[in-house]
């Protein structure tokens, strides 16, 4: 058995068809998680490929970033721009290292909102989440603590940013929205988050929580919160105490 809040690397990925998802956040798009280094965090996965049977997508958090005081006409400009940015230069790098990415339609890129429309109740379950939230003291905390973390503001916007943000990749691990990609074409049978930074408090609660009683036998790492681009551990939810976390 694993010691609590000891997180390893992984060697290899499943011999199965398989989707690696990149949430991309605006608020990072033209840093650390800018085009090159997308490219470089893709790089380390290759030799942990058993099969050439592994797509990616990125998933920008576009619609998410609307839970500000800003003027959404405004944010809708700079996030239409952003993207098409981050893709074209995503693709670019792509093609210009095409010998060892030669499958260019693993790829694949989706905005937030898509998201409803692949989830068959995601407005009702938003808000139950946030009923439950309302009502669970330990969620409470959790945000707030996350919020002090990410140094950000504790008010009614920055919580449903969370919520709605961590409802989203719980789903997704339990197989409850659809993820297109035109080279895997649902076939998946494992997906994993990867994103750099250590895991949330908030989310891995709500892995741990379970509040929907969801299960994805299917998918290997549906217990996984994510896998952290930039110390390459794995966040296996039953390998981690939050009391000290």
């Amino acid at each position: 058995m694993l010691e609590k809040n000891k997180f390893f690397d992984i060697n290899k990925l499943p011999t199965e068809e398989g989707l690696l998802l990149f949430p991309i956040s605006m608020s990072r798009i033209t840093t650390s998680q800018n085009p090159a280094h997308c490219l470089k965090y893709i790089k380390n996965f290759t030799p942990k490929f058993s099969a050439p049977k592994v797509g990616l997508n990125f998933i920008y958090g576009d619609f998410l970033y609307l839970y500000s005081p800003k003027k959404s006409s405004d944010l809708k400009e700079k996030f239409m721009f952003q993207m098409v940015n981050h893709k074209n230069g995503i693709q670019k790098l792509l093609l210009k290292e095409r010998q060892e990415f030669q499958i260019q339609q693993a790829f694949s890129y989706m905005g937030w909102n898509q998201l409803y429309l692949s989830s068959v109740n995601f407005p009702d379950l938003l808000k139950k989440l946030r009923e439950i939230y309302k009502n669970d003291k330990n969620f409470k905390k959790y945000i707030k603590e996350d919020t002090k973390t990410l140094k950000k503001h504790l008010d009614k916007n920055q919580i449903n940013f969370f919520l709605e943000e961590h409802l989203a990749f719980y789903l997704m691990s339990k197989g409850q929205i659809k993820l297109p990609n035109d080279y895997i074409q649902g076939r998946e049978k494992w997906i994993l988050w990867c994103y750099p930074g250590k895991a949330p408090k908030a989310l891995i609660y709500l892995y741990q929580l379970n509040p929907f009683n969801l299960h994805n036998s299917k998918n290997k790492y549906e217990d996984v919160v994510m896998y952290n681009l930039e110390d390459k551990k794995i966040y296996n939810v039953s390998n981690i105490d939050l009391k000290f976390y």
